[in-house]
C-alpha cells in the first residue's frame, strides 16, 4: 500500500514550511515514529516522524528555498518497493505548491503578507533561520549566491556591518554619575512598583497674572511657582493624604506641610524641601523657595534640604512643555507636573476672550489615593487659583 507524506500544519497561524534535509534516502527502511525529514516554519525547525512502517519510496520535494503549503505531498512511504506509485503521484512535479491566492472577501493580515513575501525573497532554510533568530528582514540583505540567493554567510555579514554602524555612531560612551544612579534607581523603582494615575486640570491664569501686576508695583515679586506652592500648602491640609508616606505597607501621615520642589542642576535633578508650609505667607513661602533653588543650583544643599520629601511640585512650563505627566518621588504619594502658560479663547458668560491658561497634571499612588479624592484636591486647587484674592484674604 502506498501512504502519502504530506508537509504537516503545527498551529493555526502555520501556511507553509521549508523543507531542511530528509534523513532518509529513497529505498530506506523505515519503521513508525522514526524520524524521516526535518521542516523549518516561520519561527523554528521540527523534525516530522513516519507515521507507518515500509520503505521511502519516492521523494517529491527536495531541500530548498521554496517554501511548501502545508497538506502538500512531498514523499511517498510503501509497504514494498516493488509497489507501483498512483499514476498522478509519478506525474506530480517535485516542487512547492505555490501561495494560495486570496480568497474574495478575506482580509489580508500583516501575518499573510510576511508569508507572500517570504516566498519572494530566494534565501537558504540556514539564511531564513538565522535572520529569523536576529530579527532581520531578508529583504534588506544582499545575497551572493546563484541568482541572488541569501546564504547562511550573508546573513552573518549583514549583522556584523550593522553591528559595526552602530559603534560607529556612538559619540562616546558616559558613565552614570552617583547622582544619576541614585535618580535611575529611584526612579526605575518608583514606575515599576507604585500603581501611577494620572488627572489633569486646565487652569485659568487671568486673576493670578493680575495679582502678580499689582504686588510687582508694591515691590513684590512673586512667581507663578510661589503661587502655586502657597495654594498647595493651604488645600494639602484639608487632603492629608497628597502629604503621606507609603512605606512598609503602611501608610504614614504628618502634621507638618512640606513640600518638595524638583530643580535641575549641573548634576542632575535634585528635589530639596520646603518644610513648615502649614502657616507661611506667600511673602515667606517665596523667601524659602528663592534662597532654597539658588542653594541647590550652587550645589550647597544640605542632608537636611534633602530629607522626608513627600508632595513634589516639578515645573516644565519654562521650556514650553504644555502639559505632561511626572514619576512619583517615593516614598512620596503624589506629585505635580506644571506645564506652560498658553493664550487661547475663554468662554466667559456669553462672550469669547483671550486669556490665559495652564495645565496642571496630578501622578498619583493609587495604593493610597483613590480618584474621587484626587479629583476633589484638583476641583479645590483650581478654584483656588482661578480666585486667588479671596483664597489669600
Amino acid at each position: 500500500m502506498i501512504h502519502e507524506i504530506i508537509m504537516p500544519k503545527l498551529g493555526e497561524t502555520m501556511e507553509e514550511g521549508y523543507i531542511n534535509k530528509w534523513l532518509k534516502k529513497e529505498g530506506d527502511r523505515i519503521k513508525k515514529g522514526e524520524v524521516i525529514l526535518e521542516v523549518m516554519s516561520d519561527k523554528t525547525n521540527f523534525e516530522v516522524e513516519s507515521q507507518y512502517d515500509g520503505f521511502l519510496k519516492k521523494i517529491l520535494i527536495q531541500p530548498s528555498d521554496k517554501p511548501v503549503a502545508v497538506t502538500t505531498v512531498v514523499g511517498y512511504i510503501s509497504d514494498t518497493m516493488e509497489e507501483e506509485i498512483p499514476f498522478a503521484a509519478k506525474n506530480e512535479k517535485p516542487q512547492a505548491e505555490p501561495l494560495k491566492e486570496e480568497k474574495e472577501g478575506e482580509k489580508s493580515t500583516p501575518e499573510k503578507s510576511k508569508i507572500s513575501l517570504a516566498a519572494r525573497i530566494i534565501a537558504s532554510p540556514a539564511a531564513r533561520k538565522l535572520a529569523s533568530e536576529m530579527g532581520i528582514d531578508l529583504k534588506d540583505v544582499a545575497g551572493s549566491g546563484e541568482a541572488g540567493r541569501i546564504e547562511k554567510k550573508d546573513v552573518e555579514n549583514y549583522a556584523a556591518r550593522i553591528e559595526k554602524t552602530q559603534k560607529d555612531t556612538v559619540k562616546e560612551v558616559e558613565k552614570l554619575s552617583p547622582m544619576r544612579k541614585i535618580i535611575a534607581e529611584r526612579l526605575s523603582w518608583s514606575k515599576q512598583n507604585i500603581p501611577h494615575y494620572y488627572l489633569s486640570v486646565k487652569i485659568n491664569m487671568d486673576n493670578i497674572e493680575q495679582l502678580k501686576e499689582i504686588s510687582e508695583k508694591q515691590g513684590k515679586s512673586f512667581t507663578y511657582t510661589d503661587f502655586i506652592i502657597f495654594f498647595a500648602s493651604r488645600i494639602i491640609q484639608e487632603f492629608p493624604l497628597l502629604n503621606a508616606a507609603f512605606a512598609d505597607g503602611e501608610i504614614h501621615q504628618f502634621n507638618s506641610i512640606d513640600i518638595g520642589i524638583a530643580i535641575n542642576t549641573e548634576n542632575g535633578l535634585i528635589v530639596p524641601v520646603l518644610r513648615e508650609l502649614k502657616n507661611k505667607s506667600i511673602e515667606e513661602i517665596s523667601i524659602l523657595r528663592s534662597d532654597l533653588v539658588d542653594r541647590a543650583r550652587k550645589g550647597q544643599a544640605t542632608k537636611q534640604d534633602m530629607e522626608n520629601c513627600r508632595f513634589v511640585i516639578t515645573n516644565l512650563g519654562m521650556f514650553g512643555v504644555t502639559q505632561f505627566q511626572a514619576i512619583i518621588n517615593p516614598p512620596g504619594t503624589a506629585i505635580m507636573a506644571v506645564g506652560s502658560i498658553e493664550k487661547e479663547p475663554i468662554v466667559s458668560g456669553e462672550n469669547i476672550a483671550v486669556g490665559k491658561t495652564m495645565w496642571i497634571s496630578l501622578s498619583l499612588d493609587h495604593r493610597v489615593i483613590d480618584g474621587a479624592y484626587g479629583g476633589a484636591f484638583l476641583k479645590k486647587f483650581k478654584m483656588m487659583m482661578e480666585n486667588p484674592a479671596t483664597a489669600l484674604i
